[in-house]
């Protein structure tokens, strides 16, 4: 997979499990801060991340996770099957060895 300019594919990174739970712990807290304490990860990381073109996901299931009225009760979690298999494929795909 071709790479931009200055972009690093990291194994310690924003994986598909730390996106997932950043994400879940986005729509229960609705802190930056406290879902990227959750996942592992700096707030400044997830904001990177969330600007990029890899983000695209990411930041619209963001906007989803804080489009809930602060009154509305989140029980439900975020669905993990095409999510999870949506973002694993980009995580896949840069680290097959050819």
């Amino acid at each position: 997979m071709r790479q931009t300019k200055g972009s690093k594919i990291r194994a310690d990174g924003w994986t598909a499990g730390r996106q997932l739970r950043f994400l879940g712990a986005l729509a229960d807290t609705r802190s930056v801060s406290k879902a990227a304490d959750a996942a592992g990860m700096s707030r400044e990381s997830a904001y990177r991340l969330r600007g990029r073109r890899e983000g695209v996901l990411f930041a619209a299931l963001w906007d989803e996770a804080l489009a809930a009225r602060p009154d509305e009760v989140h029980t439900a979690a975020l669905p993990d099957g095409p999510i999870l298999r949506l973002l694993g494929s980009r995580f896949s795909a840069q680290t097959r060895r050819f």
